[in-house]
């Protein structure tokens, strides 16, 4: 027989040793309203402690044999303890533990309205985290009028978004860029699929609110995490079965100031367990339907020969549509003896039927246009996951999860089923502008421009002139079809396995180890057109007009919705200027019975046979592989340690199309590229309890940001719309990060929080949108490409503060505040400019500001939301970067308890009609100012049980 080496001896024996002499328990911490997330969990006289997860749950092992007081704190709420008996080789498991509850009466022992509750909620679980994070729960979630994922975390500490139509889209964490951040669901990242862009960041408008059970943000992640979070992560949890039986119905009905109809949403919340409590299940179904209009003011610019930015088209678009939101999520677990299975899947869907009249005036070719636009745009998430814990013995777990993804973006059957895309009827009508176009400083410089006055023009930012007779009206006898344009897009992204699995073994009382490896094939494939068509004079005789067009259909023209009102905050009057519509419904018929009359322009289409859209379309295969190592140690009741480091590997194949020119000519051909990469990321965690109610944290981590996918493909793509050529460049490195965070936090009893922090950011080899001007078949084009640029630094501050009012005055116990700001600055070096610039998305400044008041049965918040500006691309020079404004929203919210069942509320958003706004320098150069209106909801929620 071998002999037992002295390690594996000594192994064995600590092993054995452990299983025999020590207990463990188990339990569940509940309020009357529910689980509770982040209470604190001791062993009085031990330095056993932990803390409950996002179910309420919480395990200490290593249990010493014997009697033993069990304290549970929560802010808040009065500590209880809890005697108890562990016995060793045993499992004690102590059931529901309830926090707040007078046992005598069965009342609780403070009174806590739901929106001080989901404060306490988060406050608690980011006071017992082991990095730097906040959260938001389900119940600070559910009182704000937030109707999608993107728009709930604005309201949190160094958060912002970016907004589509007046709704929160894309997700970014202290001013960064969207994509540097690391967005998931319970855990994994989402495969993207959005219209415009091709960036690996998700686009969270179509995932209801009503899903999320909680939402972690981490500004400084652990190695367990995924490693590509620049900015860091943001998690939204969805909800798992209860503990119990629950039914809840949420019905609400509103409108949109600008929009002619309504709005209806509906959730359900459904779920139980079996008799012996081992399964549970819960589902959760949600729609939301809405009428939404916006007024839109786009000049578009040109670079003249001495540099300066003038209009050479003003775009006036009027936007109305439906959007249409629908979200299905399913959970159901099992307990076994020492663990649980558990499987979830999740359904998201957005659909935006849109009409789009936009009238052109364009003051280089001398003519002015009415587009009828009409599409349908329809994103869908699916997500399957199976996963479970066991408990190997009272020290060791197992979790694992098998999960796959679908997201895809597709235009709905418009014009038809067969040509489904953006489909836009153009009319044209020649003009003579005054004088005054193409003048600068009182001097013609032959540009055919328009020039704001802070170029030296006569046109000032908010009323750019259309620069012809004051009673000129568009005449549909004279306006004839320039042309029609199919504008197709198909993106599907697919993780179609994502692999992860985790040991967790507590070492002792003060140590616990955790290891593990995640795997994902992911694959994705983007097509892409634009083509357009003209009518054939030589087959089917002159070009029709308008009216002409009007009169085939066999319909009236007519104003389009909401002319009236379009820009009427604006001092001049646009839309006496328009001409009359066809009803787009129509106009789809007239495609159906006229195609044949219509030749495609090769010239003016991007199509992959005519060397056009490359850029866009591209198949792409990458796997990640992760492996990762960490350890949480507790030398003593003041210390905590996590570190540890995370090892990831990219593989990336991008199969796409070159345009090839020879003395034959340009031909396209297939073209392939790809890396393969590992990340090594490294990462410490440190944080000093002071006392009970302080913590100091400080984090040093290194984190990464792969490029986008269309940065990556080897093709390039003119846009007619924006008038772009946006190139691909497949050698792009990715971006790394070497970070440091420093935070202070104290805590109050009433679970309020004064936080302030420091973090730097050393970013290598960043990737940046370079912009110039260029040349497209003849014409004048702005080409954006992107390049790794020198290495970059950001800092910046941030502090949050949360309290009741009750520090001023026991009478004001009800009312409360929470205020968060985050400054930053940055500076990178870009080629061909001499000075230093700033990373692209960043913003210098956001903050968020909320009064509420809850007494439990009435509550009302009032809540200002603000970004400041940041530099979306960069030009040639300062005057030529392009910015995204900065955005300050007012919303509110109010709700009473008719009962203990039963609530109304009311929701109201952009209560001050905030613009979006997009500029070229200076607020006085604009490029794009969009108007939403106010909107609302009023609604009625029950729960059953």
């Amino acid at each position: 027989m071998n002999k037992l080496t002295s390690i594996a001896a000594g192994v064995l024996a600590m092993s054995s040793f452990s299983a025999l002499a020590d207990g463990s328990i188990t339990g569940l911490v509940t309020d009357a309203s529910g689980i509770l997330s982040g209470a604190k969990i001791s062993v009085v006289g031990t330095k056993s402690k932990t803390s409950t997860d996002h179910q309420g749950q919480f395990n200490l092992s290593r249990l010493p044999a014997g009697k033993h007081t069990l304290r549970v704190e929560y802010l808040g709420y009065p500590s209880s303890d809890f005697d108890i008996t562990v016995v060793d080789g045993e499992m004690l498991d102590l059931g529901s533990l309830s926090l707040n509850i007078n046992e005598a009466t069965m009342e609780e022992v403070v009174a806590v309205g739901h929106m001080r509750r989901g404060a306490m909620m988060a406050t608690n679980m980011q006071k017992e985290s082991d990095n730097i994070k906040n959260v938001m729960s389900a119940d600070g979630i559910g009182k704000l009028p937030d109707r999608n994922a993107a728009e709930a975390v604005q309201r949190m500490p160094g958060v912002s978004i970016e907004r589509d139509q007046g709704e929160g889209r894309f997700v970014a964490i202290r001013g960064l860029p969207s994509q540097w951040n690391s967005t998931s669901m319970n855990g994994d990242r989402l495969p993207t699929a959005e219209e415009e862009t091709t960036s690996r960041a998700v686009a969270f408008d179509f995932f209801p609110t009503d899903m999320i059970e909680l939402v972690e943000v981490s500004k400084a992640i652990t190695p367990d995490m995924e490693g590509d979070a620049i900015g860091g992560n943001i998690n939204f949890v969805t909800r798992r079965a209860p503990d119990e039986r629950m039914l809840s119905v949420n019905v609400g009905v509103g409108g949109a100031e600008k929009a002619e109809g309504g709005s209806y949403s509906f959730n359900m919340l459904y779920g139980d367990r079996s008799e012996d409590d081992k399964f549970g299940f819960l589902i959760n179904a949600t729609a939301w339907e809405r009428d939404w209009a916006t007024d839109n003011y786009e000049p578009r610019r040109a670079i003249d020969d001495d540099g300066i930015a003038g209009v050479h088209r003003l775009e006036l678009r009027d936007y109305t549509g439906t959007r249409k939101t629908y979200g299905l999520n399913m959970s159901g677990e099992y307990l076994l003896d020492n663990g649980l299975v558990y499987a979830s899947a999740m359904y998201g869907t957005l659909s935006d039927e849109e009409t789009h009249y936009k009238h052109r005036v364009r003051y280089n070719k001398n003519r002015v246009e009415l587009q009828h636009i009409y599409d349908e745009l329809i994103t869908e998430m699916k997500g399957f996951e199976l996963g479970g814990e066991y408990d190997i013995d009272f020290n060791t777990r197992v979790e694992w999860k098998l999960s796959t993804y679908d997201n895809q973006f597709e235009y709905g059957d418009i014009p038809n089923g067969e040509d489904n895309a953006y489909y836009v009827v153009k009319f044209k009508q020649g003009v003579e502008f005054d004088n005054q176009v193409g003048v600068r400083n009182s001097q013609d410089v032959g540009s055919n421009l328009v020039y704001n006055t802070i170029d030296g023009g006569i046109d000032p930012a908010r009323g750019i002139g259309m620069h012809l007779p004051s009673d000129w009206v568009m005449d549909p006898d004279k306006a004839v079809l320039a042309d029609v344009e199919l504008y197709g897009i198909d993106i599907q992204e697919r993780d179609k396995i994502v692999a992860q699995l985790d040991l967790i073994h507590t070492y002792s009382d003060q140590l616990e180890l955790k290891t593990g490896f995640k795997y994902r094939d992911k694959e994705r494939n983007a097509n892409f057109y634009d083509k357009f068509y003209g009518w054939n004079e030589e087959q089917f005789g002159p070009t029709p007009t308008l009216s002409q067009v009007a009169k085939d259909l066999g319909v009236s023209l007519v104003d389009q919705p909401g002319r009236g009102e379009f820009l009427d905050n604006f001092s001049h009057d646009y839309q006496k200027h328009f001409s009359q519509v066809i009803p787009v419904n129509d106009l789809k018929r007239w495609w159906g019975d006229n195609k044949h009359k219509l030749n495609f322009l090769d010239g003016d289409s991007e199509v992959v046979a005519n060397g056009g859209g490359l850029s866009r379309n591209f198949d792409l295969e990458e796997s990640h592989l992760s492996l990762y190592g960490m350890s949480t140690y507790k030398p003593s009741e003041y210390w905590t340690v996590v570190g540890g480091v995370r090892a990831t590997q990219t593989k990336t194949d991008v199969y796409g199309y070159v345009a090839v020119e020879n003395d034959q000519g340009t031909s396209v051909e297939p073209e392939q590229g790809g890396k393969d990469y590992w990340s090594v990321l490294p990462s410490v965690h440190v944080t000093y309890h002071q006392d009970d109610m302080t913590n100091v944290r400080f984090a040093l981590t290194r984190t990464f940001a792969r490029p986008d996918f269309g940065q990556l493909s080897p093709g390039a793509t003119y846009l007619e719309m924006e008038n772009q050529l946006r190139a691909g460049n497949p050698e792009l490195d990715p971006t790394y990060s070497n970070n440091v965070d420093l935070m202070y936090e104290h805590y109050f009893d009433d679970a309020g929080v004064i936080a302030v922090g420091y973090f730097y950011k050393q970013i290598i080899d960043p990737v940046f949108s370079q912009s110039y001007q260029g040349s497209y078949r003849g014409n004048s084009v702005t080409v954006k490409s992107p390049l790794n640029g020198d290495d970059a630094w950001l800092h910046g501050v941030e502090f949050t503060a949360n309290s009741s009012l009750a520090f001023i005055n026991e009478s004001l116990d009800d009312f409360g505040m929470s205020f968060n700001f985050t400054l930053m600055d940055s500076e990178m070096e870009i080629p061909n400019r001499s000075d230093k610039v700033k990373i692209s998305r960043q913003a210098d400044e956001l903050y968020n500001v909320a009064l509420y008041y809850d007494d439990g049965n009435f509550a009302a918040r009032i809540a200002v939301n603000h970004k400041g500006e940041y530099i979306e691309d960069h030009g040639s020079n300062t005057m030529l970067d392009t910015y995204y404004g900065d955005y300050t929203s007012v919303d509110a919210t109010a709700s009473y308890y008719i009962n203990d069942n039963a609530m109304i509320y009311i929701e109201l958003n952009n209560l001050t009609d905030e613009p979006l706004q997009y500029f070229t320098g200076s607020e006085r150069r604009p490029n794009q100012i969009e108007y939403y209106g106010i909107r609302g909801q009023v609604g009625f929620k029950y729960d059953f049980f």
